[in-house]
C-alpha cells in the first residue's frame, strides 16, 4: 500500500464552487475511462475535466485509463517473442499519447494514479500506469493508498484536522447501486479514514456515514465518513442501424452489458468538497466532508 502525505495549496479557482464550509480541497476521483473503447464519449470526458478544473479541482486517478489489457488478454499476449512484445509497447504508448493530448491540460493537477485490472507491462519492467504519472507529473500509487491531506493554514500541532483518504481500484460487482456499496463498506473495518474511495464497477453511489468521536478535551463530535464508487466513462450500450449481411458478425454484437442485459453506468465522475471545522466548544478540529455526483 501506498502512503503519502499531502500539504494542500490554497485552492484556486475560476468558478466559485463550495460543496462544504471552509472548504479548501475540491477532490475529483478519475477511473475506468477505458479510452479506446468502442464510443469512447471523448467530448463528455473532456469537459467533465475542464469543469472540474475550472473549480480547481485536484485529480485521484482510479485506474484503468486505456481499454487494453484486461487480465485475460495478457495471459493470451505473455507467451509472444519479446521482439512481438515491444512492437505491442509502442502502440500502447502510441494510444497513451493520444489520450494524453486529450487531457494534458490537467497535466500538475493530480495526487496520483492507481493502477486497474486493464494495464500493460512494458518489456522494461516499468508500466503503462507509470508512464501515464511520468506525463502528468504525479505519483503511481500501484493497488492501493492511503493519502493524508492536510489543510492549508494556521492547523500546526493539530491532525486531528486532516483528511484521511483511501483509495483502491476496485472489486466485486453487483446489479443494484446499493450492492456496489458492500464492498466498499467492508473498509471500514480494515482501516481508518474518512473517505473510502473504489471503482471497477462503474456505478456511482455514495454514500455518509457518521461515526462518533471524543476530542481530548471532551467534547463529542460527530465525524462524517464517506464511500463511494467513482463512475466511468465506457459506454455500455451503442445504437445503430442494421448493417450489411456481408459485414463481419460481430459489428451488431453488443458489449458484454448488453449480451447480459446488464443496466448501462451512468457515465461521468464525482467531486467530493474537503473543510475543516473547529469543534464547539474545542481547541480541537474536524475535517467537513461533502459530494456531488
Amino acid at each position: 500500500m501506498i502512503t503519502k502525505i499531502v500539504k494542500m495549496k490554497p485552492l484556486e479557482t475560476k468558478v466559485d464552487f463550495l460543496l462544504t464550509e471552509n472548504q479548501y480541497a475540491l477532490i475529483a476521483p478519475v477511473g475506468d475511462v477505458h479510452f479506446g473503447s468502442e464510443g469512447f464519449p471523448a467530448a463528455h470526458f473532456r469537459s467533465h475535466l475542464e469543469w472540474c478544473m475550472e473549480r480547481g479541482a485536484m485529480f485521484l486517478g482510479m485506474g484503468e485509463y486505456l481499454d487494453f489489457a484486461s487480465w485475460s488478454q495478457r495471459n493470451v499476449l505473455m507467451p509472444l517473442r519479446d521482439e512481438t512484445k515491444l512492437q505491442i509497447d509502442e502502440m500502447v504508448r502510441d494510444a497513451a499519447d493520444e489520450f494524453l493530448q486529450l487531457a494534458e491540460f490537467t497535466k500538475g493537477r493530480w495526487l496520483g494514479m492507481l493502477e486497474g485490472d486493464h494495464r500493460w507491462i512494458f518489456q522494461n519492467g516499468t508500466s503503462l500506469d507509470q508512464y501515464l504519472c511520468e506525463k502528468f507529473d504525479c505519483d503511481f500509487l500501484g493497488t492501493s493508498a492511503l493519502l493524508r491531506l492536510v489543510p492549508n493554514g494556521n492547523y500546526k500541532g493539530h491532525p486531528e484536522a486532516d483528511c484521511i483518504l483511501y483509495c483502491h481500484h476496485g472489486i466485486g460487482s453487483s446489479r443494484t447501486q446499493g450492492g456496489h456499496l458492500h464492498r466498499v463498506e467492508d473498509l471500514l473495518k480494515i482501516t481508518e479514514a474518512d473517505i473510502y474511495l473504489m471503482g471497477h464497477t462503474h456505478a456511482q453511489p455514495a454514500a455518509p456515514i457518521d461515526t462518533m468521536t471524543l476530542t481530548p478535551d471532551g467534547k463529542i463530535v460527530s465525524r462524517k465518513k464517506v464511500i463511494a464508487r467513482t463512475g466511468s466513462f465506457m459506454r455500455a450500450y451503442i445504437g445503430h442501424e442494421p448493417l450489411s449481411l456481408d459485414e463481419p458478425a460481430y459489428e451488431s454484437r453488443g458489449s458484454y452489458v448488453e449480451q447480459k442485459a446488464y443496466v448501462p453506468a451512468s457515465l461521468g465522475g464525482m467531486c467530493i468538497g474537503i473543510g475543516v471545522k473547529q469543534v464547539e466548544g474545542s481547541r480541537y478540529y474536524h475535517p467537513t466532508i461533502h459530494y456531488r455526483v
